[in-house]
C-alpha cells in the first residue's frame, strides 16, 4: 500500500472508477432527482384531489381556479426547495463515495471531510473512524516488519559469521563459536515464541487453565529461573511478601508475565544493584511490583511502553532487550485475567500489576 502514499495526487484507478460510477448512474438514481420527483408527486396528488373534489361539486369553479393559481407557484417553489435541499446531500454523499474509492485503491489518508448532524454525517464519521483504524493497523504492521527485520538481522549475521569461520577453519575455538551460535538460536527461538504468543493475544485465542495458586511462590520460582542472568550482571534478587497471596490464574501464563518483568528489570538494573519483587494483597486485589535501581522509564516512553514492538532504546540493542514484546505480552495476559498493569513512579523502574483475588 505504501506506493499509493507517494505524492498528493489521487490514484488513477480511483478517479477512473468514480467517473465510471457517475456515468453509469441512471438519472432516477440521483438524490436530487428523487427529492424533486417525491415533492412533485405529493403536489400532483394534491392537484388530483382538488380536481376530483371539483368534479364531485364539493368546490365551485371560482374556488377551483383560486386553488389552481395557488398550487402553480407552490409546485415551482417546492421543486426549488427540493433541489436546494438535495444539493448538499448529494454533494456530501459524493464525497463519501469518492473517499471510499480512494481507500479501496490503498490511499489510507483519504477522509470524507463531511460534517453533518444527520444520519449522513454519522455515516461519514463512522467511515472516517474506520479508515483511522485501518491506518493505525497499517502503521503497526510497518513497525512490526521493521522491528522484526532489525531484530533478526543481528543474530542471523552472527550465525553466518560463525558458520563461515568454522567452515573456513579460521575459528580459534570452535566450541566457543558453537556456544555462541547456540545462544543466537535461543534468541531466535525466543523471538518466534513471543511473536506467536502476541498473535494469540491479539486474536483472543490465548488458552488459559485457571487454578488457585500462590502468587508469592510463583514469583519466587520466577526469580530462581532468572537468578543466573542476574548473577551474570551482578544484580541481587529479593522477594518481599508479608503473607501468602492467592489468586485464580493460569500458572504458566502468569509465570511468563513475572519472568518478563524480572528480565526487563535485570537488563536495566546497574551492576551491584538490587531488583526487588513486592507481593501484597487486600480484600479486593493482589498486587505484584517489580522495582529496579536503574534510570527508570523515560517520561515520553511511559504512554507507549506497553505497545507492541516498542522499546525505549531506538537502536534496539539486543543487550538491553529483544523485540519489544515483553511488556505488551504482559499486558495482554494480565488483561485476560481481568487485571491491570502499569508503570508506577520511581525512583528506578517500577512496574505494578494487580489481579482480582
Amino acid at each position: 500500500l505504501d506506493h499509493h502514499r507517494v505524492g498528493c495526487r489521487l490514484p488513477v484507478r480511483a478517479v477512473t472508477g468514480t467517473v465510471e460510477r457517475r456515468r453509469s448512474m441512471r438519472p432516477l438514481d440521483r438524490i436530487g432527482v428523487r427529492f424533486v420527483v417525491a415533492m412533485l408527486a405529493v403536489l400532483g396528488v394534491a392537484v388530483l384531489m382538488i380536481a376530483i373534489a371539483a368534479q364531485s361539486m364539493f368546490i365551485n369553479d371560482q374556488d377551483q381556479r383560486l386553488l389552481m393559481w395557488v398550487l402553480v407557484p407552490a409546485v415551482l417553489g417546492a421543486a426549488l426547495v427540493a433541489m436546494l435541499m438535495a444539493r448538499p446531500v448529494a454533494r456530501d454523499a459524493s464525497k463519501i463515495c469518492d473517499a471510499a474509492m480512494r481507500v479501496a485503491d490503498g490511499d489510507l489518508g483519504a477522509r470524507t471531510g463531511v460534517i453533518r448532524s444527520d444520519e449522513l454525517g454519522e455515516a461519514a464519521a463512522m467511515f472516517d473512524k474506520m479508515v483511522d483504524r485501518l491506518d493505525a493497523i497499517e502503521q503497526e504492521r510497518a513497525v512490526m516488519l521493521s522491528s522484526i527485520s532489525h531484530d533478526l538481522r543481528t543474530p542471523l549475521a552472527a550465525l553466518r559469521a560463525s558458520v563461515e569461520a568454522i567452515r573456513d577453519g579460521v575459528a580459534p575455538d570452535p566450541d566457543a563459536y558453537l556456544s555462541g551460535m547456540e545462544r543466537q538460536i535461543q534468541a531466535l527461538a525466543s523471538l518466534v515464541d513471543d511473536l506467536q504468543l502476541h498473535s494469540r493475544i491479539v486474536s483472543g485465542t490465548i488458552g488459559m487453565t485457571r487454578t488457585r495458586l500462590d502468587l508469592t511462590e510463583l514469583a519466587d520460582e520466577a526469580m530462581e529461573t532468572l537468578r543466573p542472568l542476574a548473577e551474570s550482571r551482578r544484580v541481587a534478587l529479593l522477594l518481599e511478601a508479608d503473607q501468602r497471596v492467592t489468586v485464580d490464574a493460569d500458572a504458566s501464563q502468569l509465570a511468563r508475565v513475572i519472568r518478563n518483568l524480572l528480565e526487563n528489570a535485570i537488563r536495566h538494573a546497574p551492576d551491584d544493584s538490587v531488583v526487588l519483587v513486592q507481593v501484597a494483597s487486600n480484600p479486593q486485589r493482589a498486587t505484584l511490583r517489580v522495582v529496579d535501581e536503574g534510570e527508570g522509564f523515560p517520561v515520553d516512553f511511559r504512554e507507549r511502553a506497553f505497545e507492541p514492538f516498542t522499546r525505549a532504546d531506538p537502536a534496539r540493542d539486543l543487550r538491553t532487550g529483544t523485540a519489544g514484546l515483553g511488556l505488551s505480552i504482559a499486558r495482554g495476559i494480565v488483561t485476560a485475567h481481568g487485571g491491570t498493569i502499569g508503570i508506577a513512579d520511581g525512583p528506578g523502574g517500577v512496574v505494578e500489576l494487580a489481579l482480582p483475588v
